[in-house]
């Protein structure tokens, strides 16, 4: 088969298009750019697509789009998944079309924001695009995958005021008695981030939370640790730690066995951590319990 022939090739096309045209104007690519990248194709999707005023929608989102948000890759990721699992259900090979509905169902301001400066219905392009594939024109909107957590990649976590009081409750008196006194090193400092993450784990385990609070609780409660860490211990932010050169100068022998300077790593990590634990414990009395 040829190489135009392949399935998902105009597919793969409007999705590097869509990536080329956020790269040109300095931003992140988003849903609202990947209109751009099926529109600029030669595909039913992109017919759809056609303002008709003599602009294409690339015109459009150049001239008069708003900047697009810096985070947006966890939203045209779930776009590109519905529009994977729409192709496999219809059996056919994915192509632009799936993905315009895709976008179309997900509905970002974004996405509906280009489509109204554009002069373009929403409704009309479905249809459109509908009967291009041979989907009947009532198809019910297509099932979105879930979201990556919030706090992962590049999707911002909860706000604190979103978080699960019990759960912020806890954390707060964690930062309000953090055992900034007791740090003497570099390796303090990471014994303390590593000691609040893990109690961060620990308190959404003990809640049931789901991922969403799971996430933006740890990724919240580290914001909020290395804040008082840079406030109050300035002299550590920062500090060097072990010189690069060190684990290079090992004999030639030992090469064969590389994963064991990995291995006991781990290990002087884990150990470090723990004696931190043991010495800061007195810190922590009268934390309260979820």
């Amino acid at each position: 088969m040829a190489r135009d022939e392949e399935p998902g090739g105009p597919y793969l096309d409007a999705i590097r298009r869509a990536f080329q045209f956020a790269r040109e104007h300095g931003r992140h690519c988003d849903p609202a750019d990947f209109l751009v990248g099926l529109a600029a194709g030669s595909s039913p999707a992109a017919a759809a697509l056609d303002p008709g005023s003599g602009l294409s929608l690339a015109d459009v989102a150049a001239v008069s789009g708003s900047p697009a948000p810096e985070r947006g890759g966890y939203l045209h990721m779930q776009a590109q998944e519905a529009a994977r699992s729409l192709a496999a259900a219809r059996g056919q090979p994915v192509a632009p079309e799936h993905l315009l509905i895709a976008l179309l169902d997900q509905g970002t301001p974004e996405v509906t924001g280009l489509l109204s400066r554009a002069g373009l219905d929403p409704a009309a392009v479905r249809r459109a695009v509908l009967a291009a594939m041979g989907a009947p024109a009532d198809l019910p909107p297509i099932p979105l995958p879930a979201l990556t957590p919030a706090g992962t990649l590049d999707r911002p976590p909860l706000p604190v005021a979103d978080l699960d009081p019990r759960a912020w409750s806890v954390l707060r008196w964690r930062q309000n008695n953090l055992p900034l006194s007791r740090l003497r090193r570099s390796g303090d400092l990471l014994a303390l981030i590593h000691l609040e993450r893990a109690a961060a784990w620990r308190v959404a385990d003990q809640l049931g939370l789901d991922d969403d609070q799971r996430y933006s609780l740890v990724w919240q409660h580290a914001a909020q640790v290395s804040q008082r860490i840079a406030r109050t211990r300035t002299d550590l932010v920062g500090s060097p730690g072990p010189r690069p050169g060190r684990l290079a100068r090992r004999p030639r022998y030992l090469n064969v066995t590389v994963g064991w300077a990995a291995w006991f790593g781990n290990r002087r990590v884990a150990f470090r951590d723990r004696w931190f634990r043991l010495r800061t414990t007195s810190h922590y009395r009268g934390c309260p319990q979820p």
